[in-house]
């Protein structure tokens, strides 16, 4: 399997941090990941988005949070199923993410992700940048510089 053309060149192993959406398998660097949050509550914030699912108080920072299931038009989470927050860090700006299920972190070989195909589903092309297969499954790849994009402008906190 060919390198994407962005990750050629490095070798060796990445280490991702992975969660599941519905059945489909997701990761990203494990390095913009911060931190996991099991208990939430959200504040919600007037006339934001569908897809902000709210505010957290994160030790007197206040974390902007994306459910990603409606950012990618997935059906509502089932109401018995609570879900996790990974808080992500891109370039001093902290963002949530909620998710279903937090996964393992798993060593990747970089040479093994791939560019995603033509047929993926439209609603993932601007997110995912690349597959990796991992036994029988793909792993969907996202970065927190762009899940950042989909917060609106001046809602995200600055990371200490």
């Amino acid at each position: 399997m060919t390198g994407m053309s962005g990750m050629s060149g490095m070798s060796g192993f990445g280490h991702w941090a992975c969660f599941h959406l519905g059945d489909e398998l997701f990761a990203l660097p494990v390095e913009d990941v911060q931190r996991v949050i099991w208990q939430l509550a959200f504040t919600p914030v007037p006339l934001a988005p569908v897809h902000v699912a709210g505010m957290v108080n994160l030790r007197g920072q206040i974390v902007v949070s994306i459910d990603l299931r409606r950012l990618l038009d997935y059906p509502e989470r089932p109401s018995q199923q609570a879900g996790a927050l990974l808080v992500l860090r891109n370039q001093g700006e902290l963002i949530g993410l909620l998710v279903d299920e937090v996964g393992d972190v798993i060593a990747l070989p970089r040479d093994d992700w791939c560019s995603p195909p033509d047929t993926l589903a439209e609603r993932h092309r601007g997110l995912v940048f690349g597959i990796c297969p991992v036994g029988e499954r793909l792993v969907l790849g996202l970065r927190a510089a762009t899940l950042c994009k989909s917060v609106p402008t001046g809602t995200q906190a600055s990371s200490p």
